[in-house]
């Protein structure tokens, strides 16, 4: 049997997804301090592998964590495929009927950050960049019609705007708590920031156009044959008052030989969901045929997040020194993840509370008893450290603590996943420098909020080039999901 999953049903998904991280716990990790290669010694990088969907994979980026920062709700919209508005560039126009829609130029974003909407398109080079706003769009001089949308906030375009990609959304039309769609503008301006506003009053007047819903334009599929004269088209669908009348009929040929060329409505009618074109008269070899392209529902600019197929949300996470030192700094990364509701570490496996701070070090640590005068400054983050017990544990330096004596480790495939023991002495071996652990206390997990990395749903995993940090920089990390 035949079936396709709607567009609809993406942007459903998509939509159900952005809602879940606004009230569910979601984090950006970065991990892999250490090399791709599959050797301890080697300090050299070879090419990111790609991540697999399995266990395995999935186990070892949460034991390569280094850090954890929440999605907060503003954090995380709808983005689509960017397409510049450029001058000698031929875009498509929107199609009701058109499959493959959402994967062609039918809208663009402007330099000034104005996102629109081809309604008709000549099929040549567009040369007028649009930056008219009405609510009935009129066709430019070099024959495009577009429809204004939105305008992307400045706000949005620093979180979500990117090379390929840039942010939409659908401002509800009953914000502040009204009783109905844009019942109250000023309950609105009230609830909403000054550009969603400006959205909010775009859309409620594309939805109250006399002509929202109507039909768009009428595309010839078959021009017919042997014509005397002008036939009549008539328009039948669930709507009401679409028309074209004689004069926008335009012919080819002459005499009995013509053809239709091509159709304007003279009025587009309102309401219409379905729509079929008939021809009758002028005496044809063979009759012409002929389509309807609808607008959305309630006209186009009334859901910019539906009408451009936002299939793909965007998140958003900004790591910089104002996080103190639970995001480490003096060290790179080369992983990316998702994770949804982690648990805080507890002694007992998964029993820990739903995680909540905003930034999360979930990052073991070695308890330093005592050490060599320097030694633990001489520390190198990446080296290996091995302690001294009978398994011979060993494990990565990450971040060396020396206020507090700890060295911060991970551990990964490479070097297997011994534990430490109390009271035991580490050397690295790069540096040659060697500490004894705490006698009782050696293993240590951040006091400020770690995590069970065990925990949690997993949602994304990215493998990249590593990615240096410092305490004077600040990561800018978007993560797009396609759903």
């Amino acid at each position: 049997m035949a079936a396709i999953v709607t567009s609809n049903f993406r942007v459903l998904n998509a939509e159900n997804f952005k809602a879940d991280v606004g009230t569910d716990k979601v984090y950006v990790g970065i991990g892999k301090a250490d090399v791709w290669s599959d050797s301890t010694s080697d300090i050299t990088d070879t090419t990111a592998p790609n991540p697999n969907d399995h266990l395995d994979d999935e186990g070892l980026a949460r034991a390569n964590l280094l850090a954890l920062k929440k999605v907060a709700a503003s954090d995380i919209s709808h983005v689509v495929t960017r397409y510049d508005w450029t001058s000698g560039t031929t875009y498509d126009a929107w199609d009701s009927a058109d499959p493959d829609i959402f994967d062609k130029k039918f809208y663009v974003i402007t330099s000034e950050f104005k996102v629109y909407k081809c309604i008709i398109s000549p099929d040549t080079e567009s040369l007028i960049q649009p930056v008219q706003t009405l609510t009935a769009p009129t066709a430019e001089s070099d024959g495009y019609t577009w429809k204004y949308m939105y305008t992307v906030s400045t706000a949005d375009a620093e979180k979500f705007l990117t090379t390929s990609y840039m942010p939409v959304k659908t401002v509800d039309p009953r914000a502040g708590g009204q009783s109905s769609d844009y019942s109250s503008d000023s309950t609105a301006e009230n609830a909403l920031s000054e550009a969603d506003y400006a959205q909010y009053l775009n859309q409620k007047a594309s939805a109250q156009h006399a002509k929202a819903g109507g039909i768009e334009r009428i595309v010839v599929t078959a021009a017919g044959v042997g014509y005397d004269s002008k036939p009549t088209v008539d328009i039948s669908g669930d709507g009401t008052g679409a028309d074209v009348q004689a004069a926008q009929i335009t012919m080819a040929g002459s005499g009995a030989t013509q053809t239709v060329a091509s159709i304007t409505l003279t009025d587009k009618g309102t309401d219409y969901r379905v729509a079929k074109i008939a021809f009758s008269g002028g005496t044809p070899d063979t009759v012409a045929q002929a389509r309807a392209v609808i607008s959305p529902k309630q006209g186009h600019g009334t859901d910019p997040t539906r009408e451009l197929g936002s299939f793909f949300i965007a998140l958003n996470a900004k790591l910089d020194n104002s996080s103190g030192d639970d995001i480490t700094t003096g060290n790179d990364f080369r992983q990316i993840i998702l994770l949804k509701d982690p648990l805080v570490h507890d002694a007992n496996a998964y029993a820990g509370a739903a995680a909540t701070a905003d930034v999360i070090k979930p990052m073991s640590g070695l308890k330093v008893a005592s050490v060599p005068s320097g030694a633990l400054a001489n520390l190198q983050v990446d080296e290996v450290i091995t302690g001294g017990s009978a398994n011979t544990p060993t494990a990565f330096v990450t971040e060396v603590d020396t206020t507090n004596s700890i060295i911060y480790y991970h551990q990964n495939e490479k070097t297997g996943f011994e534990n430490f023991d109390n009271g035991e002495t580490v050397t690295g071996q790069t540096s040659n420098q060697a500490a004894v652990l705490h006698g009782s206390a050696a293993n240590v997990v951040h006091s400020g909020g770690g995590v069970d990395r065990r925990s949690g749903e997993m949602l994304f995993l990215e493998n990249r080039a590593p990615i240096s940090r410092t305490d004077t920089q600040i990561e800018d990390i978007k993560v797009i999901i396609e759903f």
